[in-house]
């Protein structure tokens, strides 16, 4: 192992159009080393300031173990030249073969690279192996998608999304902060009014596309799997908004590929929350030194997949940690997996069908509010993002529950529901959840899942319903692994709404279900299962010394309440996310955010979510301020957006703009 390398802390990438990419690099034993295998990461986070913590623990570690190691701000991004149009878009793609390409051809580089990444890191860099650029030896993708409909930011698990509005809320105001006068020099400013003026609202764009058309499958790999034939790692958490990726690539890609589910959330497995962390980056070493350096690291032997087996907890809505085993299978699918029916009877799940009458039921708008959010992150530290007790939720919710469990069950998959359903309106949505009720009624959820009933045969050509018509339909939960133990129920909790995960549909819906006919299937690993042989992980790595003084402490403030005026149920979330001073460039960074999502429980057209961002960087006598809001509405008919974006510098406001745009609805 080496104990020395160079740091540079700015360099730039020149790309064929002119355009000029900002980028950090690590270098083993300086520039006259031996050449060196590559690792990447190529994501649009602000090298200089917003990534800075987490780069100080993941690429030192890397380049001590003799990797060169590069980190590349999109175009548009901090301080890369551009503007950041859109996700995935084919310039992001080619830019990307030209980075790769420019790697390889450097003379510190042995020209073989490896991509590393999580969220759009990760999702870049399946579609960097789809396009099969010679460079690119391997990649480690983690919490990813590879069908960008149904798992990225517009349509989550099959819904027009209220609470991931907040993805485009956010971009808005990431896209529109300026770059860094001690990088670009007196053009900051041009360009900073270049972004102001021209950066798209992410949101109109997706509400132009509410089914999965070619605008979303550019850039989802699910298209054509077999076009990645490197060697992929593939990670991802149960508390992750995308737990679905790493099973469905390790039944789809043909190369060699590994899988990680841990009990996490949108995180990297070494700063795991909720714990326990895993020495992770020394999953990463032997990885690439396998994949890209041809070293034998002991991988050959290692199982497919490695998944953490969740036990039974509280409900709550946030864990230090969670307790569990981790188990292994040597193939996924897995032959030790076994799909129990469980058929839906009056209010309970049988091994046996039943002659139980329909049911009809219809969900307050409310349900869903003890949901969490849709991606727990805990960016800024602990908070109440987890999913509490489903208790309020089941009692508005058409419920089916086992009998008490003679054993354990050990859920490892993804759970599905099969049901017939009649509803009185063209619209609706069918909410499923999936409890594990303790014997005094907690009730901890263990997943979930979410149909539009307009895509029940295809989400790029939907059909409304015909009220009273019976459709059979398929509901798929959300993988996970959990063992639900003896003494406890298992129960399936239907509903009608479930915001502000999901938008609402236009009216309020009476769906009926026949039980005769309807049935869970639960993916249950055999009590009997063998575990393939693993390698124990590492402890967790420490993290990296980041030149980072904080200057404010993060707070935040969230609250339910119900407004007395209206009667509406109001969700509030209030972050200062503090202050810090990257003391390498002695820039400090201020942001705080709100959101705030309101609904009537009777009236699905009383739906609205606001976000606003702040962001403000200040070096002496340099202060810019960028603040963004999104609003969203809706009628019988419509969605109905306003945004603005605000910039000031000096405390003096410089710039202004605003949307104001209406989107015929689209089955939703």
């Amino acid at each position: 192992m080496t104990s020395s390398y160079t740091y540079v802390s700015h360099t730039w990438l020149p790309m064929s159009d002119g355009a000029r990419l900002g980028a950090r690099m690590w270098l083993p034993n300086g520039f006259d080393g031996e050449p060196a295998s590559t690792i990447l990461e190529y994501i649009p986070y602000r090298k200089d300031d917003h990534t800075v913590a987490r780069d100080s623990t993941l690429h030192p570690h890397l380049v001590e173990h003799g990797f060169a190691c590069i980190r590349v701000d999109m175009r548009g991004s901090g301080s890369s030249d551009g503007v950041l149009m859109d996700e995935y878009s084919e310039q992001e793609m080619a830019d990307g073969e030209e980075v790769l390409a420019w790697i390889a051809d450097q003379p510190w580089s042995d020209g073989h690279v490896g991509m590393i990444g999580i969220s759009w890191g990760g999702i870049i860099g399946l579609q960097m192996a789809s396009r099969r650029v010679p460079a690119l030896k391997a990649v480690i993708a983690l919490g990813s998608s590879d069908s960008r409909y149904y798992d990225d930011a517009g349509y989550y698990i099959g819904c027009m999304v209220g609470q991931t509005i907040g993805w485009a809320a956010i971009m808005l105001g990431y896209n529109t902060r300026p770059p860094d006068p001690i990088h670009v020099g007196d053009s900051w400013r041009d360009r900073w009014m270049e972004r102001l003026e021209t950066a798209p609202m992410y949101l109109g764009r997706w509400l132009e596309h509410q089914r999965d058309d070619d605008y979303w499958r550019r850039g989802s790999i699910s298209n054509d799997h077999s076009a990645i034939e490197v060697p992929v790692y593939l990670v991802s958490g149960h508390a992750d908004c995308w737990p679905n990726t790493v099973s469905r690539l390790l039944e789809q890609l043909p190369g060699p590929r590994r899988g990680l589910q841990g009990q996490w959330c949108h995180r990297y497995p070494q700063m795991a929350v909720p714990g326990p962390p895993i020495g992770f980056l020394n999953e990463v070493v032997k990885w690439f030194d396998q994949h890209l350096r041809g070293r034998d690291a002991g991988l050959e032997p290692e199982p497919m997949y490695r998944v953490f087996m969740q036990s039974s907890v509280r409900p709550a809505s946030f864990y230090d940690e969670r307790p569990g085993r981790w188990v292994a299978e040597a193939t996924w699918p897995s032959p030790q997996v076994i799909a129990r029916h469980l058929h839906l009877g009056v209010g309970s799940l049988d091994d046996e069908p039943s002659d139980a009458d329909p049911v009809s039921f219809s969900s307050p708008q409310t349900v869903g509010v003890h949901g969490g959010e849709y991606m727990p992150w805990f960016a800024f530290g602990p908070g109440p993002e987890l999913p509490d007790d489903q208790q309020a939720e089941d009692e508005d919710s058409l419920v089916f529950d086992t009998d008490e469990l003679t054993t354990t069950i050990e859920i490892l998959g993804n759970p599905r529901i099969t049901i017939e359903v009649a509803s009185d309106r063209p619209q609706a949505l069918v909410a499923a959840r999936l409890c594990d009720v303790w014997p005094d009624g907690s009730s901890t959820l263990i997943t979930r899942g979410i149909l539009n009933l307009s895509q029940r045969d295809s989400k790029a050509e939907p059909n409304a319903v015909v009220p009273g018509n019976h459709y059979v339909v398929d509901v798929e939960l959300n993988h996970v692994a959990y063992a639900v133990p003896s003494g406890h129920r298992v129960r399936l909790a239907l509903s009608t709404s479930y915001w502000p995960i999901a938008w609402p549909a236009p009216t309020t819906t009476v769906l009926t279900v026949h039980p005769q006919t309807s049935y869970l299937s639960l993916p249950v690993r055999s009590p009997n299962a063998i575990d393939a042989p693993a390698t124990p992980f590492a402890e967790p790595e420490p993290p990296g010394a980041a030149p980072i003084e904080q200057v404010r402490a993060h707070h935040e403030n969230r609250t339910t309440t119900v407004d007395p005026s209206t009667g509406d149920t109001v969700i509030e979330i209030t972050t200062d996310n503090g202050r810090d001073r990257y003391t390498e460039t002695d820039l400090e960074v201020d942001s705080g955010s709100l959101q705030r999502f309101s609904i009537h429980p009777d009236d699905p057209l009383s739906a609205k979510a606001h976000y606003s961002w702040r962001w403000g960087y200040q070096r002496g006598g340099w202060q810019v301020e960028t603040t963004s809001s999104t609003t969203m509405t809706c009628t019988e008919t419509t969605f109905d957006v306003a945004a603005e974006i605000i910039a000031t510098e000096s405390g003096v406001e410089v710039f202004r703009r605003q949307w104001d745009e209406s989107y015929p609805r689209d089955h939703f």
